[in-house]
C-alpha cells in the first residue's frame, strides 16, 4: 500500500465521519413524519439498493466471486452490522438526546482496534491506544454528556450501545472483505439487500413507502437519507477499509461529533462551551497523533 493510497483511505474515512455528523436531524426528520426507526432502515436502503443495482450488474464478469466464507461475512454485516445496528441507533436518537447517542455509538473503535490485532495482525500501537481514548474524551465533553447529560433513558442507552457494538463488526466484517478483493459498492450492495430481507417482513414496509410518496418533502428527505447519509459515507467508509487499518479508519470517523458540535455553533447559533472547545481540540489532536507516521514506518515505505 502506498503513501498516496493510505492519504486517500484517510480522507475518506475523515468525510464519511463529517457526513454521519448530519444524521441527527435526518432521523428526527423521518420521526416527525410518521416513519419508524425500523422502516427507515428499510427505505433508506431500498434508495441505495436501487442506485447501486446498475453498477453492481456491470461489474458482475469482474466481481470476485465469494466464497462460504465471504457469505458468512456478508449475512453478519446484514443483519447485525447494518439492520440491528441501524435500528438501535436510530430507536436511542428518539429516546436519549443525540449527543449522548452518538457517544455511546462511539464504543465501536475500542471493539475494532482491540480486535483488529488478532483479525488482521495489526498493531496495538501505543499511538493508537492514546488517539482512541482521547477522541473518546474528547468526544464526551463535545456532546456535553458531563456538563449537560439530560435525561437519561435507560433503555435508550442500551440501545445506543449494542449499537456501537454493531457498527464494531460492520467495520470487521467489511475489512474482512476488502482484503479479500471485494469493491466497496457489491459489499455494501449486498450487504444492504440482506438487511431488507430480514427487516421488511417485521415492519409495515408499504405503509412507509406510502408516507414516503406523500409528499415532495417527504420524498426528498427519504431519499437524502438514502443518498446522502447512507450510500455516500458508507461507500467512503468501506474503501477506506480497504486501504488503511481497520482500527485507524474507525478511530479517524470521531470527526462526527467534532463536525455536529461545530455545525451547531456556525449554522444555529449554540453556546460553544469550554468543555466543547477542549472536546474539540482533543478529537483533532488524535486525528493528527492517528494519520502522523513514525521515522520507521516511513523507512518501511521507501
Amino acid at each position: 500500500m502506498t503513501t498516496n493510497q493510505e492519504h486517500a483511505g484517510a480522507l475518506a474515512a475523515l468525510a464519511a465521519g463529517i457526513i454521519w455528523g448530519f444524521l441527527g436531524p435526518f432521523v428526527r426528520g423521518c420521526e416527525d413524519i410518521g416513519i419508524s426507526t425500523m422502516q427507515m432502515t428499510c427505505v433508506r436502503y431500498i434508495v441505495v439498493i436501487a442506485v447501486l443495482a446498475p453498477l453492481v450488474w456491470t461489474r458482475r464478469r469482474t466481481a470476485v466471486r465469494p466464497n462460504r466464507w465471504h457469505v458468512l461475512l456478508l449475512i453478519a454485516m446484514g443483519t447485525v452490522g447494518i439492520a440491528a445496528n441501524s435500528t438501535l441507533y436510530f430507536q436511542s436518537m428518539t429516546m436519549i438526546p443525540l449527543s449522548t447517542s452518538t457517544v455511546l455509538q462511539y464504543l465501536a473503535p475500542f471493539i475494532v482496534v482491540a480486535l483488529s490485532v488478532p483479525l488482521f495482525h495489526e498493531r496495538l500501537s501505543a499511538t493508537k491506544v492514546v488517539a482512541v481514548a482521547m477522541a473518546f474524551v474528547g468526544c464526551v465533553l463535545c456532546t456535553g454528556l458531563i456538563t449537560d447529560p439530560g435525561s437519561m433513558d435507560i433503555l435508550g442507552i442500551a440501545f445506543g450501545a449494542v449499537s456501537g457494538f454493531c457498527f464494531g463488526l460492520y467495520t470487521l466484517c467489511s475489512k474482512g472483505l476488502a482484503r479479500a478483493g471485494h469493491h466497496p459498492i457489491e459489499v455494501l450492495f449486498y450487504s444492504g439487500m440482506i438487511c431488507l430481507v430480514c427487516l421488511a417482513p417485521f415492519c409495515d414496509l408499504p405503509g412507509a413507502i406510502e408516507c414516503t410518496v406523500s409528499s415532495v418533502e417527504n420524498l426528498v428527505l427519504v431519499v437524502s437519507l438514502g443518498l446522502l447519509m447512507t450510500l455516500l459515507p458508507f461507500t467512503l467508509f468501506n474503501y477506506a477499509l480497504d486501504r488503511i487499518e481497520a482500527g485507524k479508519a474507525s478511530i479517524i470517523t470521531f470527526v462526527e461529533p467534532l463536525t455536529a458540535t461545530a455545525i451547531g455553533f456556525l449554522l444555529y447559533g449554540e453556546v460553544l462551551t469550554i468543555e466543547a472547545a477542549i472536546g474539540m481540540a482533543m478529537i483533532m489532536a488524535a486525528l493528527v497523533a492517528i494519520n502522523r507516521k513514525t521515522e520507521k514506518e516511513i523507512a518501511r515505505l521507501r
